[in-house]
């Protein structure tokens, strides 16, 4: 009689199993038919995910690039090893920035060397990336008014250029002061410069 009774509880709960997975599937059946594009939703919520940390990228780039000021976008150059145009006093330079530091760029060409007072500069122009090997720049002056005194020290012949094309003198500088530059032209005249408006030093290379 135990027997019976347990084997009717047996047969009694497969039977609510059955039925309780038949359920389920009954729901989950009903529930899939109501998503028929759920892999199309979960690509749609990829797709955004991706769009507003595109957008979240760009602002911050955004962001950096306005912070910068033109002697980091000259760094930037210099250690990408970029091919630049550097304009002064209504001149165009084509080489690639060996120093970039405050106020002072220097460019090298193939046969010339030139200090530029960015505060001054007409442009800076990137013409090809990555041309050269980088670099981290020469750290041997700091400030276009530490460029003219190196070349007051190498009393080799500098040309000396404004921005309005107004002074373009070369000669051997004899002296570089906090306001002037005291230059000495190839006949022994003197000229006074005042500093302020000096754009560019070139020398030989």
């Amino acid at each position: 009689m135990a027997q019976g009774v347990s084997g009717s509880r047996r047969r009694g709960g497969c039977r609510d199993r059955r039925r309780l997975n038949c359920e389920a599937g009954a729901v989950m059946s009903s529930w899939w038919s109501d998503h028929p594009d759920l892999e199309g939703v979960a690509r749609h919520g990829r797709r955004e995910l991706e769009q507003e940390a595109a957008a979240a990228e760009h602002d911050t780039e955004l962001l950096r690039r306005r912070r910068r000021s033109l002697v980091d976008v000259c760094f930037e150059w210099m250690s990408r090893g970029d091919l630049i145009t550097v304009a002064v006093g209504g001149q165009g330079y084509e080489g690639r920035l060996v120093a970039a530091v405050n106020d002072l760029a220097i460019v090298e060409t193939k046969t010339l060397r030139i200090a530029v007072n960015l505060s001054l500069v007409d442009y800076v122009r990137s013409d090809r990336p990555a041309a050269f090997a980088g670099s981290s720049g020469e750290r041997s002056v700091t400030s276009f008014r530490a460029a003219l005194g190196r070349c007051e020290i190498d009393a080799t012949p500098v040309r000396l250029l404004d921005t309005k094309q107004r002074i373009d003198v070369v000669g051997v500088i004899a002296a570089a002061t906090e306001d002037h530059v005291l230059l000495r032209d190839k006949h022994g005249l003197e000229w006074m410069l005042p500093r302020s408006g000096l754009a560019a030093a070139v020398v030989d290379s």
